[in-house]
C-alpha cells in the first residue's frame, strides 16, 4: 500500500464532485483507457457510441490496463473498472482487476476542508500484480504502480493542471451569474448547424478570439469552451446530469442529432476584474 497527502486550493464540495467522475479518475491514473460502458440492467458493457442507450448512469466499466514495467516496457489486460463508491464522509473509492486475475487494485481518495477554499486529499492506493518467475528473473517486473500512480500522476496533475481547471469553472460561473447590473456580453455571432458544421465554426471562431467564450447548445447538451491567445483552454460539455471535460467534451458534440446553436462571446478583462469586486 502506498499513501500520500496533498492539499488543494478549492473548495471541499467542488474536489468531491471532480473526483466522483470515473473518466476523469481514469484518465488522470494514466494506467486505465475505459472501452465500453457496463449496462447494469441489460448485464452487458456497451461500447461509447451507445451511451445514450444506457438504462441508467454506470459505474462500472470494461477497460485496458497500461502496466509500466521496469525495464520501460508496457504491458496491457483488459479488465474491470469501478467506482466511484463512497466509502465515508467525504471518502471516495475505486477499485478494479484484469480479467487473467494477475492485477488488483484498489485507491481511496479522503477529502478533508480545510477552510473556505482549501481541501486535503489524503490517497491510500493498494496495487497487486503477479509477476511470472521468468519476468521477475528477466527484470521485467511492474514497477510499484501504487506509489507511481499516485505521485506521477495525480499529484503531478493537481500540482501543474487542477488550478487551471479551477479558474476555468470560475469563469463559466462568473459568465452564467452576471447580469446587467455586473456585466453584458451579447455575442459577437451566432451559428446554427448539425454537430459536424458546428465543430468546423467552433475550430474556425477560436482562430479569432483573443479571450472568450463559446457556448453550444443541442436537445439536451450544453457546452462552454474557453479561448485563450487564439487557442481552446478547455471545454466541458453537460448531458443528462454527466460532465465531460477538453476531447471527450468535443466528442459528445460530435455525437448530438439535430441542429444546434452556437454563441460566441469576447471577454474583456477589465469588465471581469470590475464584476468580480461587484459579485465579491
Amino acid at each position: 500500500m502506498y499513501r500520500g497527502d496533498i492539499i488543494i486550493n478549492a473548495p471541499v464540495q467542488f474536489v468531491m464532485k471532480f473526483i466522483e467522475d470515473p473518466l476523469i479518475i481514469a484518465g488522470i491514473s494514466g494506467h486505465i483507457a475505459i472501452l465500453k460502458f457496463k449496462d447494469k440492467v441489460k448485464d452487458e458493457y456497451l461500447f461509447g457510441d451507445k451511451i445514450k442507450e444506457l438504462s441508467a448512469p454506470t459505474n462500472e466499466f470494461k477497460v485496458l490496463y497500461i502496466l509500466l514495467k521496469s525495464d520501460g516496457t508496457f504491458k496491457y489486460a483488459e479488465g474491470v473498472f469501478i467506482g466511484p463508491e463512497v466509502t465515508m464522509e467525504n471518502g471516495i473509492r475505486y477499485f478494479g482487476y484484469t480479467d487473467d486475475s494477475k492485477l488488483e487494485f484498489e485507491i481511496n481518495f479522503i477529502l478533508k476542508g480545510l477552510g473556505e477554499n482549501l481541501t486535503s486529499i489524503h490517497f491510500a492506493t493498494t496495487v497487486k500484480y503477479n509477476d511470472s518467475l521468468l519476468e521477475r528473473l528477466l527484470g521485467r517486473s511492474t514497477v510499484d504502480l501504487a506509489r507511481h500512480i499516485v505521485e506521477d500522476h495525480f499529484i503531478t496533475y493537481i500540482r501543474v493542471y487542477f488550478s487551471a481547471f479551477v479558474s476555468f469553472i470560475h469563469s463559466i460561473e462568473l459568465i452564467e451569474k452576471s447580469s446587467p447590473s455586473s456585466i453584458s456580453l451579447p455575442p459577437i455571432s451566432q451559428f446554427t448547424g448539425d454537430a459536424g458544421s458546428v465543430l468546423v465554426k467552433i475550430n474556425e471562431i477560436t482562430t479569432q478570439l483573443d479571450l472568450g467564450v463559446i457556448k453550444v447548445k443541442f436537445d439536451g447538451l450544453t457546452c462552454s469552451i474557453i479561448v485563450e491567445n487564439k487557442a481552446m483552454k478547455k471545454a466541458v460539455c453537460k448531458s443528462d446530469g454527466e460532465t465531460r471535460t477538453d476531447f471527450e467534451a468535443l466528442s459528445m458534440i460530435l455525437s448530438a442529432k439535430g441542429q444546434g446553436k452556437m454563441e460566441v462571446y469576447a471577454i474583456n478583462v477589465e469588465d471581469i476584474i470590475e464584476s468580480l469586486s461587484i459579485l465579491a
